[in-house]
């Protein structure tokens, strides 16, 4: 890969990126602008910051390299990720965008009237979501050094940029960037896999078939319920991608944009899969530490378009990081009223992206046990933001002991091996374990009150 027109396709990336966040600050006026672009996203805007926030790190190089090892079973992975924008098409992103509300949390407090439910369900969504953030800034760091680019200094450089136009123009600078991100992401891939088609000495239905029955392809079917069942539950909680939703123009923009997101996200995804099957094939050796994405691209490409495509990853990855970004700040600014000021949204915002680039140089040893903090979200909060989404009012106790069964599921699980059945399913389980005790309870509770009032009747 040729190194300096990498680092200036990137520089002209991130200048045009800057240029606009500077562009949308200017039309900041309150805090509904800064985290829901005055809730005005039409369906084009909308469309391409929900496949930005999807096609991050893990959809390009993790499921090349787990494509590497396992074949198309890995398109099971991205599949969680589209049947997420099916359940959004399907009713759910339409609901989301009819609450006058601005965080997930702040659904669970509406419906539940329970503001510590608010604030705790709020700390396991920032806890996760940093995580992920932080895990993105690792992912960048250590691809730039696969690249040959290991200076701190151009890292440094490279993400303080990244934080400034995520910082001064909110989610109407994200969902701005998003679309330049990933048009350019997009036709990159569309082209750097048309010259590895003109090039490859295999024939494609060859690799395809390939990729289903190849001896060196041991599929671990415990991998099934992580990749597929995780992300599309996941969908449905998480402030990022509920966020868009708010921020929505009407709930029928959401639906036609949920729809067509999830086709795009999976037909984007093939591509990684399709490059991991075919290094594979070919015999290539991919070093420890290095990608598979970027080897097989480099060698059945030129240095040129090997530069693009490093850059298309970058900001496949920055795409996810900047969404990131802005939802955590938007749990911790409007979940805990430290004010609503625009200044105070942008500090909170630029603290949170320095915390996560200083913490990057810490956590690479154990980044992999943090991230689980996702599961402990999706385990403890599902339930609860489901029934949320279909009831206007509900007893707290219908939230409570539902998280609390997840959260018993989460560490459970982290010790003790069922095999049985996966340890996701687990979990869940132990959290609808908890919805049927409070229905329980609650009809026990309705059955003493209406014998009460019938003894009081007969007196």
């Amino acid at each position: 890969m040729d190194i300096p027109v990498f680092i200036g396709i990137l520089a002209v990336l991130q200048i045009v990126c800057l240029w606009a966040g500077k562009r949308a600050s200017s039309q900041l006026k309150n805090q509904e602008d800064y985290f829901l672009a005055s809730k005005e996203v039409r369906f084009f805007p909308l469309l391409m910051t929900f496949v930005a926030t999807q096609i991050g790190g893990g959809l390009v190089l993790g499921a090349a390299e787990e494509a590497y090892r396992f074949g198309w079973t890995v398109l099971l992975y991205p599949l969680g990720a589209c049947l997420g924008f099916v359940v959004l098409a399907l009713g759910v992103g339409r609901k989301l965008a009819r609450f006058p509300v601005s965080t997930v949390p702040q659904l669970l407090e509406l419906v539940y009237e329970s503001r510590l439910l608010k604030q705790i369900g709020s700390l396991l969504s920032i806890i996760s979501l940093f995580m992920i953030l932080m895990a993105q800034v690792i992912a960048s760091r250590k691809f730039m050094m696969s690249l040959g680019v290991d200076q701190s200094t151009l890292f440094l450089l490279f993400w303080g940029v990244v934080i400034v136009y995520t910082v001064i123009g909110g989610l109407k600078a994200v969902v701005s960037i998003d679309i330049i991100q990933a048009l350019f992401f997009i036709a990159v891939f569309a082209c750097g896999l048309g010259f590895i088609l003109y090039m490859s000495p295999l024939s494609l239905p060859s690799v395809i078939e390939g990729g289903w029955t190849g001896d060196a392809f041991d599929f671990e079917p415990a991998k099934l319920s992580g990749w597929l069942l995780m992300p599309l539950l996941f969908m449905v909680i998480e402030q990022d991608m509920a966020q868009r939703c708010f921020a929505a123009k009407s709930p029928k923009v959401v639906t036609k944009a949920a729809a067509y997101a999830a086709l795009f996200t999976f037909l984007i995804s093939v591509i990684p899969v399709f490059v991991g099957i075919l290094g594979k094939q070919m015999g290539i050796v991919v070093p420890e530490g290095s990608s598979v994405f970027m080897d097989v691209s480099e060698q059945m490409t030129n240095p040129y378009i090997a530069a693009f495509i490093g850059c298309a990853v970058l900001m496949a990855v920055l795409s996810t990081a900047i969404s990131l970004l802005n939802a955590v700040s938007s749990n911790l600014s409007q979940d805990f009223n430290f004010g609503k000021s625009v200044q105070l949204s942008r500090r909170i915002t630029a603290g949170l992206g320095l915390a996560a680039v200083a913490g990057s140089f810490f956590a690479g040893q154990i980044v992999d046990l943090l991230i689980q903090s996702y599961e402990l979200s999706v385990y403890c909060l599902f339930i609860p933001v489901c029934i949320a989404l279909f009831k206007s009012r509900v007893p707290s106790l219908f939230a409570w002991l539902p998280f609390i069964g997840g959260a018993v599921g989460f560490i459970l699980t982290r010790f003790v091996v069922f095999e049985i059945m996966p340890k996701e399913i687990i979990a869940l389980l132990l959290s609808a374990l908890g919805l049927l005790i409070a229905w329980a309870l609650s009809k026990a509770c309705v059955k003493r009150v209406e014998e009460k009032e019938g003894t009081i009747v007969l007196l």
